[in-house]
């Protein structure tokens, strides 16, 4: 080692010794190898350090030679400045005075006596990470006062002859601490300021916990952690911001579409403001146009009445002539309807008879079957009594009887066989198939008896519906006569006048009918619309519960029908029309789109009653069901109507689709303009025909057929009546005849073990008369199927001639109701034009009078015409002709003059109404500023959308990312605490971690003392144990732990330090301080008094091994090493520098 400088005494410059003097500058990269001693230049490292009234130096300056050295030692003595270089350094650079363990402000380090302090930190910016707009060094210069302190950064550069030229870079606190960021210099980072306390604390208190903490923050992952946090919440509120913005620009743009409205309305309003004058021009010269249109018009009159003199005498003619040839056929029609009567009754009498003969013939037939049934039963039974008797001979030929007993058996059998006779009579004589076929016969005419009378109740029902209609159009005509607002309601101009009358006590004037206020544009879908909006027709809007409290006393005052009754609508009045409707696509036909509104507040009213918007319309009813049916119906449709009234709701995922079939009816016509033109007397005449076939339907023909059902369904009660006591009768024969047999047979058993010779002969006479009788049995049968075939033969004509009868009635019927018809039709013709020709006879009556009145009227218009053209002379002195107007202006497409003077009324209430609403401060090179500056928001937060995407998708990657860095770092410190203990080479061990516990246990050990059990791994719950007994051995003033014999016995693997000595210690001490740098990068580190606890060999050792440790394994970082003992123990190393500070204070 050379020989050591002289310690300047005014401490301008401290002593240095230098190792290496050959100047060497790396070249810079990612992960650079260190090879042959090579060193790496980085950016960042601390160049030189001057002081000035900083705690116990007045005047320090120190040079480090960073291109040649990355190893620093600073000795000197206690009292000698090195821990106030240690705390300079940290301050200078921007640092917090209580981060250094000297004072807890800023101001506790200015030199006692003086009032500021100045600290000059000079950074290298060659290398890696080098800021390329700065030179070879960067300069930090800090000046601290009592009361605050600031900063001033140069930038120096070197020239070749070493000139040092400085230029002030900032003064500003934000850009140092840019600077700092960008050399990766740690201020508050532990590992990296090793500060004398925090040496002591961690050599002296190596706890699991307290290095766990040391970890956190040296390797900054809590920090890490943290600030994806508040980036997150930071995000958050970045989004709110952008998202309030977003609602302020939208808005602005209301605040926009409003200054365009004005801007329209100006425009609109000028437009108006001419349109008014010229209105005024032409409606002084519409009265000359009115009475020349008159005179026009009275002049058309008079050629048309004489034209339609001439036409209705002819017509009058014409019906005359008509009525007499309608007259002559009515009369021959009735002749021929009475003949044709008479024959229909003739051929009903003859088919009456036929009916009858064929009932009795078939009566006859069916008394013969019964018959038949009945001999052949006889024969069968007499065969079989013939076969009993004989076996009864041979079975009591030896048996003797009792005579009594005998007598009581030929009675019991006798009373058998009558009631066995009189049940086969019963069963056999079809007595009650006779009655069950008149039965269904019965019930069938009843049947068709009832489609009859429903065939005429509906034909009742319909005229009835037909009547109601056509008195309902009449009495709305009656009404529309005398008012046409009556249409949406008999009493409606009655109700009209008294809320005039009543406008005082209104709030605001009620609106309605709210019909008046809508007009249909295409008159072919009237019944639709109004099959969807006739019952809103006739109500009326409030704009309050009060106003409607008043309209209704109106109503109680006009003593009006529960029926006649508007319904009342409570609604606030807007005075403007909802927009934004959510309507379906314009491919579709809506309500909405052919009503025309008059007043906004209305047309609110509909759309929220009826919400005509989302209703379609089509012309086909497989169209609307095919349209509303499918699974993605037209969205905001919720349900559509056809031509015919017909309704179809929509289906798909949000609804049922439902269809219900239009009832095809006529319109009224409510929703139109044009009025409905009615003929009164021909309606009057068709109500009273349908009420005479009316009339007659219910007096004859239902009459004739409740009357008909009657007497069949009390027919109907007697036979079933009948068919029940037949069943009952029968059912009493059945029981009497197996009473009768078993008793028989209970006595042919007695008889048979008593039997005698009289009875063997009694039953051999009687064997004797059966077989007599099977002869005569055969004989009546044959008879009676030779009468059977004669009669069907005899029923065969009569069955003929019947069909013949029954065609021909038909057919006569028919006829006889096509004469009724066209003789009622021929009435009608009758009465038509007996009706036609009173009409046209008090035409002509009327005509003739009316050409009087036309004379007079054409005479008095002539006069009126003249006063008028010295009117408009007189009035254009006052109102000049407008600009673009002629004189006379053409007044061919202006409206009539009532229309026209409303209009204009209209208009000017507009304008007036248009001015006080129009802001004429808005102008439109406001609005293009306004508009440009809308864009420009937009715009801006626009991007700042994408921008937060974009960081919020780096923040989720980064988030993803830390569990992983997390374990790379806890690999990274593991592996470089291995490699550093391989130094050595007689260490085994390594790191433990536990997050959960929050632990950092150092396990190592050295190879003298290993044993067979230091591989085994540990069991678990070991951990607090140890940490246990760091607790006891740490804390001040505790007595030695006395750990029991059986703990003593166990070889376990040492989790602590104790096991080594106090230099093998520091030794690991080191080391784990070494790997925490390994994974944070800064281009210097710095330790104070590390080797605090030390002897003198463990020391030199520690020292030599760090020298080694900073020169070959770190090249590219430097260290700066302070130790208060001597430092001439240190081997002679390239790339280390020594200073040595004298004492500067007691």
């Amino acid at each position: 080692m050379s020989k050591r400088n002289v310690p300047s005494p005014n401490e301008n410059v401290a002593p240095v010794r230098s190792i290496r003097d050959d100047v060497y500058i790396g070249t810079p990269t990612k992960r650079p190898k260190i090879t042959d001693r090579d060193s790496i230049a980085v950016a960042g490292r601390v160049a030189s350090v001057k002081l000035q009234n900083f705690m116990c130096h007045a005047n320090l300056l120190i040079e480090f030679k960073t291109r040649e050295n990355n190893c620093f030692y600073i000795g000197g003595p206690n009292g000698s400045g090195k821990s106030a270089l240690f705390a300079a350094i940290n301050l200078g650079l921007g640092g917090k005075g209580s981060d250094n363990d000297r004072g807890s402000t800023v101001k506790s380090y200015i030199k006692d006596g003086t009032n500021q302090a100045k600290v000059t930190i000079t950074l290298t910016n060659e290398g890696l990470n080098a800021h390329p707009d700065f030179d070879e060094y960067i300069s930090v210069e800090r000046t601290i006062n009592q009361t605050s302190s600031t900063y001033v950064m140069k930038s120096i550069s070197v020239s070749s002859n070493g000139l040092h030229q400085e230029r002030i870079i900032s003064k500003k606190k934000s850009d140092v601490d840019r600077i700092i960021n960008r050399f990766n210099i740690h201020l508050a980072n532990p590992a990296f300021w090793m500060s004398q306390d925090r040496s002591r604390s961690f050599l002296a208190n190596f706890k699991p916990s307290n290095v766990y903490k040391l970890y956190l923050e040296s390797t900054n992952l809590e920090n890490i952690r943290h600030s994806y946090e508040r980036f997150a919440t930071t995000l958050s509120e970045c989004k709110k911001i952008v998202d309030d913005k977003a609602n302020e620009l939208r808005v602005e743009n209301q605040k926009l579409k409003r200054m365009q409205e004005q801007r329209a309305l100006q425009d609109q309003l000028k437009i108006e403001r001419a349109l008014v004058a010229s209105f005024k021009w032409k409606l002084m010269f519409c009265s000359i146009r009115d009475i020349e249109d008159q005179l026009m018009m009275n002049a058309n009159k008079m050629e048309l009445h004489k034209d339609l003199r001439t036409k209705c005498k002819t017509e009058y003619s014409d019906n005359r002539i008509a009525r007499e040839k309608v007259e002559k056929k009515a009369q021959e029609l009735t002749e021929e309807v009475e003949v044709q009567q008479m024959e229909v009754e003739e051929v009903q009498q003859e088919l009456n008879a036929k009916m009858k003969i064929l009932w009795e013939i078939d009566e006859k037939v069916k008394a013969a079957e019964n018959q038949l049934k009945r001999k052949n039963f006889e024969k069968k039974e007499t065969k079989k009594a013939i076969a009993e008797a004989q076996n009864e001979v041979k079975v009591i030929m030896e048996k003797q009887g009792c005579v009594q007993m005998k007598n009581k058996l030929d009675e019991v059998e006798k009373k058998y066989n009558e009631v066995s006779k009189e049940r086969e009579r019963m069963e056999l004589g079809g007595e009650a198939d006779r009655l069950k076929d008149k039965l269904y016969l019965t019930k069938q005419d009843i049947k068709r008896k009832e489609d009859e009378r429903y065939d005429v109740k509906r034909q009742i029902g319909a005229i009835q519906k037909k009547v109601d209609e056509n008195q309902n159009q009449l009495r709305r005509a009656k009404a529309m006569k005398k008012d046409t607002i009556n249409k949406y309601g008999s009493s409606m101009a009655e109700i009209l006048q008294e809320i005039n009358r009543s406008k005082s006590q209104f709030e605001h004037l009620p609106k309605g009918p709210v019909g008046k206020f809508i007009t249909l544009t295409d008159p072919q879908w009237s019944y639709a619309v109004e099959e969807c909006m006739r019952n809103l027709a006739g109500q009326f809007l409030c704009s309050s519960q009060k106003d409607a409290a008043v309209l209704r006393k109106c109503f109680d005052r006009l003593r009006l029908n529960p029926q006649d009754k508007p319904t009342l609508i409570v609604t606030r009045f807007l005075g403007r029309a909802h927009s934004n409707l959510a309507e379906p696509s314009s491919d579709f036909d809506t309500i909405y789109r052919y009503l025309k509104f008059s007043d906004p507040d209305v047309h609110n009213a509909v759309i929220d009653k009826v919400g005509c918007e989302s209703i379609l319309l089509f012309r086909e009813k497989t169209e609307a069901m095919e349209v509303m049916g499918s699974d993605y119906p037209p969205q905001h449709a919720v349900k559509a109507y056809t031509l015919d009234g017909s309704q179809a709701y929509a289906g798909g995922p949000g609804g049922q689709y439902r269809f219900y079939a239009g009832k095809s009816g006529r319109a009224s016509g409510i929703f139109l303009n044009e009025q409905e033109n009615v003929d009164e007397n021909a309606l009057m005449r068709d109500i009273e025909a349908e009420k005479e076939n009316l009339r007659e339907l219910e007096s004859k023909d239902l009459k004739k057929h409740d009357s008909d059902l009657y007497e069949l369904k009390s027919e109907e009660k007697k036979i079933s009546a009948a068919i029940e006591d037949f069943e009952k009768k029968l059912s009493h024969m059945r029981s009497q005849e197996i009473k009768s047999e078993r008793m028989l047979k209970d006595l042919r058993k007695e008889v048979a073990d008593a039997a005698s010779e009289d009875r063997l002969d009694n039953l051999n006479e009687g064997i004797e008369e059966l077989e007599s009788k099977i002869p005569k049995i055969e004989e009546e049968v044959e008879e009676i199927r030779q009468e059977i075939g004669s009669l069907k033969t005899g029923m065969e004509p009569t069955l003929k001639e019947k069909a013949e009868a029954e065609s021909l009635l038909n057919q006569m019927n028919g006829e006889v109701k096509d004469f009724s018809s066209k003789t009622l039709k021929l009435q009608r013709q009758l009465a038509k034009y007996d009706e036609e020709g009173d009409v046209l006879k008090a035409r002509l009556d009327k005509l003739k009078a009316d050409e009087d009145v036309m004379y007079h009227d054409e005479a008095r218009l002539k006069t009126e015409k003249d006063h008028a053209a010295d009117g408009i002379e007189i009035a254009k002195q006052s109102h000049p002709m407008p600009p673009g107007e002629q004189d006379p202006p053409d007044l061919q497409n202006f409206p009539p003059t009532e229309k026209a003077v409303k209009k204009l009324n209209e208009m000017e209430r507009t304008v007036d109404k248009a001015e006080l609403g129009c802001d004429q401060s808005i102008t439109t090179e406001f609005v293009k500023e306004f508009k440009e500056k809308l864009k420009k928001g937009r715009c801006q937060c626009r991007l700042l959308e994408e921008i937060l995407e974009t960081l919020a998708e780096v923040h989720r990657v980064r988030v993803n990312t830390y569990p992983l860095l997390k374990t790379y770092t806890e690999m990274k410190v593991c592996d470089k605490f291995k490699e550093l203990l391989d130094v050595r080479g007689h260490f085994i061990g390594g790191l433990e971690f536990d997050h959960e516990k929050e632990t950092l246990n150092v396990n190592v050990q050295s190879c003298k003392e290993k044993d067979p059990l230091s591989q085994k791994i540990p069991e678990d719950g070991n951990d607090q144990e140890d940490e246990d007994d760091y607790d006891s051995s740490d804390s001040e003033g505790a007595a030695p732990r006395r750990k029991k014999a059986k703990h003593q016995k166990k070889q376990k693997k040492p989790r602590d330090l104790k096991g080594l000595s106090g230099g093998e210690r520091s030794f690991v001490t080191a080391s784990l301080v070494m790997s925490l740098w390994e994974v944070m990068e800064q281009p210097f580190r710095m330790m104070d008094e590390f080797d605090v606890f030390m002897d003198m060999m463990n020391r030199k050792l520690v020292m030599d091994l760090l020298v080694e440790l900073a020169t070959k394994k770190f090249p590219h970082n430097q260290f700066i090493f302070f130790t208060p003992q001597g430092i001439k123990e240190l081997k002679k190393v390239d790339g280390l520098q020594i200073f040595e500070m004298n004492k500067v204070r007691d």
